[in-house]
């Protein structure tokens, strides 16, 4: 058996009995004996006192990245220039000091991880984290070599984010047999004052892995602690823990930030240090790490070999459970293809499982004895899977893009296809670029309904299918609703590219086009970049635009006040980040200070050629929402603090699924009508994932010169689009519902004669899309006394020949002075099985934007 260098990594796993966890379920590490002395040994496995020589094994390597060299995956960002740190088991890339990505403030930190034959990435990043997001190193140094014992090194210098006078100094160590890199970082007070640092430890990014750590539900968030936290992916795995076999950490919807060590006290001059180890699994599984865990410390250790019975086959995203027998409700270690892989002695139960999860056996279990250093074979008693491909044509009997949602009927339940941030299968949908997609499933009954966005009916169909059976379909899908005039946008989206978001850049132009995205803003967090060249290499032209803009993230500022969106912004491929605008500059003493959101502002106008739309989003979502920050009064209509900045053309009404912030922007926005500032409301997802946070759910539809042939789309288009946001304002919000509103003959943004006004409101919908209410809501405080009747309203839906339902109806209003007033149509039925979550996220909801109401004052 080899021997690994992780030493004591997996020492917290004997320390700690099975506990429960926040699903529910025992501690999915089996107990591991505790080995004395484990610390001591991995600085003898990296080439200390007593080190085994490597004659046999080929000697790790660090060089320059050559083109060509890139790792593949979803996640890789690695490019020429940045350093390449591999042996014969795994692959890192460490950018250069002069790039920089996601939340990392400088280069010099690990941003690829993959296993050396796969060579598939899904890692987002790593950089230090000192107790304080964003507090970590700011590297300006890296230099890098190798040992005579067949280590390869690389080495970088810098200073800490907030006190200049604290130097940094991270190395990354690779040794030539292992499956781990070793991260030793030193924090030095170079001054003569003493400081605290809140903690030392790593931030990770965990990219397309979805976070698993012992005892806890898969992608969990909150605190956790024990000897490894992790994440597993569709291609590989990784694990994060300490050379003292424990680590305490916070994880949130994509990251986990560990501490080592806190409140660490440095005296004038004095230094501390601590070390991390990051594992990179040979498969996407956790027994691959808890296997891995186990042979650093020294555990017993044997392989189990799972087959499947002649003539059976896996659903798609299939793993097998092995659960330790006797552990009451453990929800086990999952092993993925090819089935095979080291783990820890004992007897397991093993069974077929969801994918990613433990889940419910699907034909039983078996129980497996796993010796020491001895291979178990055991063959699986699984049933046939059956497969369908299903192909959305149009009308034309054309391939159109798609999503595909299976439903269990029955007993049957809904199938698990894997991780849920990835275009093609993915939980229980598959969404698809060229129309057809084909799955592997559980014998059994199955609702299947394809889906093009709430502009398209649905179609679908239920199937029985028997062990073995293979079934295709077509399913035409038709546009229904009339939205002629207007394009659907989502302004707000997250890629990789952000770090803190796990889907794939080309992933997400997939689901926009399946979701009948028209138009869609790639705006990561102070990051310009360019999805348009994927559109065309996935032959989407004629559905999809991706503009390039920014979310401009003030996190790492002093005193930061939100996030705001910037669109269209030209990428510079020469400059940090794309080019993104300047959220702080250097001090005289190499501190960094904040530039004020009105400065920022300022600096796109004058250095982006061309019109641009500044979205505030969010604005009421606390600890970076810019209302919150700053104060807002909407009695002023105003922020109370200095830095407030009114300026912006846009405001984020809704923000993906919080409906609850909703209501509390759209009276922020009332009163920024009173007072008679012409901003505009939008409604985004700012999806950071694919199932659970669809693209264009909600979206916002804008009145446009021209919405047809986007394949012809060019940059008078865009400018068209600009004109229509900040200038004519006539837009629509919604998840599903389509409305068009006039006030005495004059559209959404214009201005309307009163005091009388005649309110005409059609609303039109896919047959699988309910309203059932429509009212309107006034700027001003109150309706009149002398209102001719309620602004609310009960309509009933009539198809059309089209194939929509439509509802026409009038309000007689008037008004005793100038005012601004809205539509809104809801329902009361969530839109299942497109989306599916809490029902009062996913039920039909419009609002339209603003129509001025001019009153003339009496003489």
């Amino acid at each position: 058996m080899r021997r690994a260098v992780l030493c004591a990594a997996c020492l917290a796993a004997t320390a700690c009995p099975a506990r429960r966890g926040a699903s529910g379920t025992g501690d999915p590490t089996p107990p591991i004996r505790v080995v004395p002395g484990a610390a001591s040994r991995w600085s003898a496995a990296l080439g200390g006192p007593g080190a085994d020589p490597a004659s046999t094994v080929r000697p790790a390597r660090v060089h320059v990245l050559r083109a060509g060299e890139e790792l593949g995956g979803p996640n890789a960002v690695g490019r020429p220039g940045d350093l390449l740190l591999e042996n014969d088991q795994v692959v890192f890339v460490v950018d250069q000091i002069a790039s920089s990505t996601g939340f990392a403030e400088s280069g010099g930190n690990v941003v690829d991880a993959a296993d050396a034959r796969a060579r598939r990435d899904e890692l987002g990043q790593i950089f230090t984290y000192f107790g304080v997001f964003p507090r970590q190193a700011v590297y300006g140094a890296m230099r890098s070599g190798t040992n005579p014992d067949g280590a390869a090194w690389v080495e970088v210098t810098g200073r800490e984010l907030r006190e200049p006078g604290l130097a940094v100094t991270t190395r990354y160590t690779l040794r030539a047999p292992d499956r781990a890199l070793l991260i030793e970082s030193t924090v030095e007070n170079t001054t003569d004052e003493a400081t605290v640092v809140p903690a030392l430890g790593d931030a990770i990014q965990w990219g397309g892995a979805e976070k698993v750590a012992p005892g806890l539900s898969r992608g969990f968030k909150g605190k956790s602690s024990g000897p490894y936290v992790g994440g597993v992916g569709r291609f590989t795995s990784y694990a994060m823990t300490s050379t003292d076999g424990a680590i305490d950490a916070v994880s949130g919807s994509s990251w986990t930030d560990t501490a080592q060590r806190k409140d660490v006290a440095l005296a004038p001059h004095a230094s501390a240090q601590y070390a991390s180890v990051f594992i990179v699994g040979e498969r996407p599984d956790t027994s691959s790490l808890v296997g891995e865990l186990a042979q650093a410390a020294g555990a017993a250790v044997g392989e189990v070999e799972l087959v499947l019975a002649s003539g059976t086959s896996l659903p798609t995203g299939a793993v097998f459970a092995l659960s330790p027998s006797g552990a009451a409700g453990a929800a086990g270690l999952t092993l993925a293809a090819p089935f095979s892989g080291m783990v820890p002695v004992g007897t397991y139960a093993v069974s077929l499982a969801a994918a990613g999860a433990a889940g419910q056996a699907s034909d039983g279990s078996v129980m497996v004895r796993v010796e020491a250093g001895t291979k178990a074979r055991v063959e699986m008693p699984a049933t046939a899977a059956a497969t369908f491909e299903a192909r959305c044509i149009g009308p034309d009997a054309a391939p159109v893009p798609c999503k595909i949602t299976f439903t269990g009927a029955g007993t049957t339940p809904s199938p698990d296809f894997g991780p849920s941030h990835a275009a093609g299968p993915a939980r229980n949908q598959s969404t698809t670029a060229d129309g057809t997609t084909r799955v592997a499933v559980a014998p059994g009954s199955y609702r299947v309904t394809a889906s093009r966005g709430p502009e398209y009916a649905l179609a679908s169909m239920d199937v029985e299918l028997s062990a073995g059976e293979a079934r295709a379909a077509s399913f035409v899908l038709r546009r229904v609703v009339d939205t002629g005039g207007y394009v659907a946008c989502d302004f707000h989206q997250h890629t990789m590219l952000s770090a803190d978001a796990p889907v794939a850049a080309g992933d997400r132009v997939v689901a926009n086009a399946a979701e009948g995205v028209e138009v869609a803003v790639a705006t990561e967090h102070n990051a310009v970049v360019d999805l348009e060249p994927l559109v065309r290499e996935r032959h989407l032209e004629r559905d999809l635009v991706e503009i390039s803009g920014d979310e401009l993230t003030s996190d790492a500022d002093q005193h930061p006040w939100g996030h705001a969106n910037v669109f269209p912004l030209p990428v510079d491929s020469s400059k940090p980040h794309g080019g993104s605008p300047p959220l702080r500059e250097r001090a005289p003493d190499g501190g960094l200070v904040d530039v004020s959101p009105g400065r920022v502002f300022a600096w796109v106008r004058a250095n982006a050629p061309g019109e641009h739309v500044i979205q505030i989003n969010h604005p009421r979502s606390g600890s970076n929402g810019y209302f919150d920050l700053l104060g807002f009064d909407r009695a002023r209509a105003a922020g109370a603090a200095p830095a407030y900045d009114g300026s912006f053309d846009a405001i984020e009404v809704w923000n993906g699924r919080n409906v609850q912030a909703r209501s509390r922007v759209t009276d922020d926005w009332r009163a920024l009508l009173r007072a008679g500032h012409a901003v505009t409301p939008t409604a985004n997802t700012d999806t950071h994932g694919i199932v659970g946070q669809e693209a264009g759910y909600p979206r916002t539809m804008v009145r446009v010169l021209d919405d047809t042939h986007l394949d012809a789309w060019d940059a008078a288009r865009t400018a068209d689009l600009v004109h229509g946001v900040k200038g004519l304002r006539d837009v629509v919000l919604t998840n599903g519902p389509m409305l068009r509103v006039t006030a005495n003959g004059v559209r959404v943004g214009g201005t309307a004669r009163g005091p009388a006004v005649m309110l005409r409101v059609h609303v039109e919908c896919a047959p699988w899309v309910d309203v059932d209410t429509v009212r309107v809501v006034r700027a001003g405080a109150a309706a009149d006394a002398d209102a001719q009747q309620d602004d609310r309203k009960t309509v009933r839906l009539q198809p059309l020949p089209s194939g929509a339902l439509a509802a026409d109806t009038t309000f007689d209003l008037r008004f005793s002075a100038s005012d601004a007033l809205f539509v809104v149509a809801s329902g009361t039925h969530p839109m299942t099985p497109v989306l599916a979550g809490d029902d009062a996220e996913i039920r039909p909801w419009a609002m339209t934007g603003a129509v001025w109401v001019d009153v003339p004052r009496r003489p």
